[in-house]
Order: C-alpha cells, then sequence, then structure tokens
C-alpha cells in the first residue's frame, strides 16, 4: 500500500471565511439519499493478502526503524489511513483521532485571507489578498510565494494540508516564510487568524457599463447571494439595462444551493440545474431550476477564468448547456465533487468523494473544468495582478491609477454583448 500523496499541479485554495466551502459539503441540505451505494462487497481472500503485506511492512519498521516512538502499532495504521485516502483524490482524506478532531476545531477554524495556487514544486503562490483582511494588513502581497507555514516545508503538501495549516482557531497566530520577487531570502510574516467581512456581491460590485450592458460580480456563494443579486438585478432593471455581465472570475465557489438560486434567476421552471451522479447512475440526483423571479430574456455573458471553481463552474455550465449565456475568458479549474464525512468510534473522521457534478448535457466537471465560447487568456502575471485589482476595483476596464491594468476580458466581453444588443435591434426593426 502506497503511503505517497497526490499532488496536483496546481490546486485553487481559497481561505476566506468559515463558512465558505469549496468541497461541497455544504450541498448535503439536498437530499442525497438517491446517490447512497449498495453494501461493499469484499473478496476475503484477495484482503487478507493485502493485509498481510501491510502488517508484514509495519513490523520490519517497528523492528528496525530509527525512532521507536515514531512507528507505535496507532501511528503505523494511521499513516496509512492517511494514504489510502490521499491516493484517491486531494479532497479525501483521514484525520486521526485528536485535538483536532473536537468540537472547538469543527466550529472554529478561521482564515487569514488569501487566495492563491499550490505549485507541485515550489510552494503557495498568492493570487490575491483580501481586503481588510489579516495577510493584506500584515503586508503579504500578491505574487508572494510561501514556502514554509509555522517552519513546515510546503512543497511536497496538498492543498488540503495547505489549507489546514493556514486556518486555525480565531485569534491564534500562523508563521509564514515568503519568497518575493524572486530572491532567495526568505521573508517572515505572522499573521493572525481571523474573522473579517467579505459579502458575495457588495455595491462596488453592480454597475452600468457603455451601451446599456450591467455588470455583477459575484466572488463567491453563500448564504446571502441569491438575495443580493436580487437587488443588483432589480437596480438594474430600473436603469433600463439592456444585457448582462457575470462575473465569476476567481470565484473559488461556496454554497451549491446558491449556484442553484442563481442559474434558477436566468432559466426557465423545471430546467435542469445538476446532475450529482454517485458509482450508480440509476440513483442519480438530478436538481431543477425553482420558481422565483426571472431574467430569461435579457442577454447574458458570463467572465469566467482558471480560479473560477465549483459552484462557479455548476452556473457557468449549465447556463452554456442550456444556451442562456455565452462564456468569455479561459477554461475554469475543475472542482465538481461531492464529499461525504464518515466519524469512525474513537478512531478518527474520513472524508471521501461520493459524487460528482453533471452538467445538464452530462459533462462532468471534476478534472476537466468548462470552457469559454471565447477564448481570452492572460499571462500568470496578468492573472495575479487583475486578481488584485478585481479585489479593490471590479468592473473597470481601462486603468485609473497607475499600476491598474486593462482588463482585456472585461473589454471584450462587452464588445461582444454591445454586437448582440445591435444584433438584436435590427431584428426587432
Amino acid at each position: 500500500m502506497s503511503l505517497k500523496f497526490i499532488i496536483r499541479p496546481l490546486l485553487l485554495i481559497s481561505l476566506l471565511l468559515p463558512a465558505v466551502s469549496l468541497r461541497g459539503e455544504k450541498f448535503e441540505k439536498i437530499d442525497l439519499t438517491s446517490i447512497e451505494e449498495s453494501p461493499i462487497k469484499v473478496d476475503d481472500t484477495e484482503a487478507y493478502d493485502n493485509l498481510r503485506r501491510l502488517i508484514t511492512v509495519m513490523k520490519i519498521l517497528q523492528k528496525l526503524y530509527v525512532d521507536e516512538d515514531k512507528v507505535t502499532m496507532r501511528k503505523l495504521v494511521d499513516g496509512a489511513l492517511k494514504g489510502m485516502l490521499h491516493e484517491l483524490d486531494p479532497y479525501s482524506n483521514y484525520q486521526p483521532l485528536g485535538k483536532k478532531n473536537g468540537r472547538k476545531h469543527a466550529s472554529a477554524p478561521v482564515g487569514i485571507g488569501v487566495m492563491g495556487i499550490k505549485n507541485k514544486r515550489s510552494g503557495f503562490k498568492v493570487i490575491c489578498t483580501l481586503k481588510n483582511s489579516p495577510a493584506a494588513k500584515a503586508g503579504i502581497k500578491v505574487g508572494d510565494l510561501i514556502i514554509k507555514i509555522n517552519d513546515k516545508p510546503i512543497a511536497n503538501l496538498t492543498y488540503r494540508q495547505c489549507s489546514n495549516l493556514l486556518r486555525g482557531k480565531f485569534g491564534t497566530k500562523v508563521k509564514l516564510e515568503i519568497l518575493r520577487g524572486g530572491t532567495n531570502n526568505p521573508l517572515v510574516f505572522t499573521v493572525k487568524r481571523s474573522v473579517f467581512t467579505r459579502k458575495a456581491i457588495v455595491l462596488k460590485d453592480v454597475k452600468m457599463l457603455k451601451n446599456n450592458i450591467g455588470y455583477i460580480r459575484i466572488n463567491s456563494f453563500g448564504p446571502t447571494t441569491v438575495s443580493f443579486l436580487d437587488k443588483a438585478l432589480k437596480s438594474l432593471s430600473k436603469k433600463k439595462c439592456k444585457g448582462i455581465i457575470l462575473d465569476l472570475r476567481n470565484n473559488p465557489g461556496g454554497l451549491i444551493e446558491a449556484a442553484i438560486d442563481v442559474c434558477s434567476r436566468f432559466l426557465e421552471d423545471g430546467k435542469l440545474v445538476i446532475t450529482v451522479e454517485g458509482r450508480d447512475p440509476k440513483k442519480a440526483k438530478k436538481i431543477f431550476a425553482k420558481n422565483c423571479k426571472k431574467y430569461t430574456e435579457i442577454p447574458l455573458l458570463i467572465l469566467i477564468n482558471r480560479f473560477s471553481a465549483s459552484a462557479s463552474e455548476i452556473v457557468a455550465g449549465c447556463l452554456k448547456d442550456h444556451k442562456r449565456a455565452i462564456l468569455l475568458g479561459s477554461k475554469t479549474f475543475g472542482k465538481g465533487s461531492v464529499q461525504r464525512v464518515c466519524k469512525i468510534k474513537n478512531n478518527g473522521t474520513l472524508r471521501f468523494t461520493i459524487a460528482k457534478y453533471y452538467t445538464p448535457t452530462h459533462n462532468v466537471i471534476h478534472g476537466k473544468g468548462i470552457d469559454p465560447h471565447i477564448n481570452v487568456s492572460l499571462s500568470l502575471r496578468k492573472r495575479l495582478l487583475l486578481a488584485q485589482q478585481l479585489e479593490r476595483a471590479p468592473g473597470i476596464i481601462f486603468p485609473t491609477k497607475k499600476g491598474m491594468l486593462t482588463d482585456v476580458q472585461l473589454q471584450r466581453a462587452e464588445q461582444v454583448l454591445t454586437g448582440i444588443l445591435k444584433l438584436r435591434g435590427k431584428r426587432n426593426d
């Protein structure tokens, strides 16, 4: 049994608020019993043969390994279980029994307010520090490469392990070693974990662009996302908005139910939004658009990029399949799976993948992502700079301050939507 961890080259991490989920656990409010698996049948002969191999290795280690305290039976089994779960996918894991499984840990982990990508060989590259977050106040910048967390090298860790190291109890501190500007001399930061406010949609995220085109940026999917979206759509309607750009760039996801609510605003009742499918396709769970205030006629363009994940991909994939929106930008991240948590009595906790999300035309999201209709890709440097710019000044195409970039993706989106509106106008003449 291999104990090595799977490391994916680029893994999106968002350490925002405790309520934000990137893994799909928040989907549990929707009935998933239809995708429960049948009782597992195990070939006892094969199982015992492999267990014999595992026990042989354990005995060798217990007899010969240099540090005797590291090779107790419990520690070796814990290590084997961790490796087993990590071999499946980066979102499955085993957490041994201990302080981290207590109620305080489960209810109180908070972050420092960074978004980034996990590189296989180096570390965690910061793509954005959220406004008013502990990371921003501490002086962490876009492009910084975190190489150690609490003196632990992270080059060979998974994104989940990095996430667990960065998150913790409110008020506690985390030590970061960072490389900046290509230098080899690391900078050391000590950041205090804290709760900070970040609404899914705020006033600055809603604008009227040229030619009566409305702009709405959704930076995450939470409990209040759809109520803010309704207010934004109502406001734009009063301003005679004729087309909408929905910006989901750098949106790591969140509540899947919020994604369903967003899709429902732009689809007729009863249209398929997403399918949740486990091992048995016959037990798949189909979820449909809800009854709500509709905006089914207004032209819609959705901006996506490499850092759009999970709930963002559900919205983009759904509205693309129904030919309800044009997608522009670059391919999304490809996170579309559901995890289940099982507690083993007196022996820790398992988290493992039980299902995947499929778009209305049955395209799998997980590991594939959603392709845009119009590809407008950017270099990594520009993606990093634009991510920070979007956090502070969304919906602005041309630079208004020194150091800002021209948002070429938004510029192209405005041009495309303007063309659609002109064509529609000619057809109505």
